[in-house]
């Protein structure tokens, strides 16, 4: 589920900025996927680490908390080095659920 307060907040409810800021996301959603892919398939942990800031830190603007906490948990592991083997979930967790969260986005830009 999304929550569009802080996304609200900073854009001072300004709805050609919300609708912006939705579309950067979209494509910024595209990159992360694709980053997260290339860093499995070459096991480079600073990139996934890198990656989950990126998409911790986009999905959290965005209100989809669901997908911010497990990029945050991902990104301290990765910080660390920490429990590889619990990579591939978590990176899994983020491109099995992005798809749902463009979906309610795409509804609310079609609301606005």
């Amino acid at each position: 589920m999304i929550d569009l307060t802080y996304l609200n907040d900073v854009t001072d409810g300004d709805v050609s900025t919300k609708r912006q800021l939705i579309e950067l996301f979209f494509a910024q959603a595209d990159e992360i996927k694709q980053r997260f892919i290339v860093a499995q398939l070459s096991d480079d942990l600073d990139e996934i680490n890198r990656t989950a800031h990126i998409a911790k830190s986009t999905t959290r603007v965005m209100g989809i908390s669901n997908i911010a906490d497990k990029m945050e948990e991902l990104q301290r592991m990765a910080e660390k080095k920490e429990t590889p083997e619990l990579y591939p979930a978590l990176i899994n967790y983020f491109l099995d659920e992005i798809p749902h969260a463009i979906k309610e986005l795409r509804a609310e830009l079609a609301k606005m």
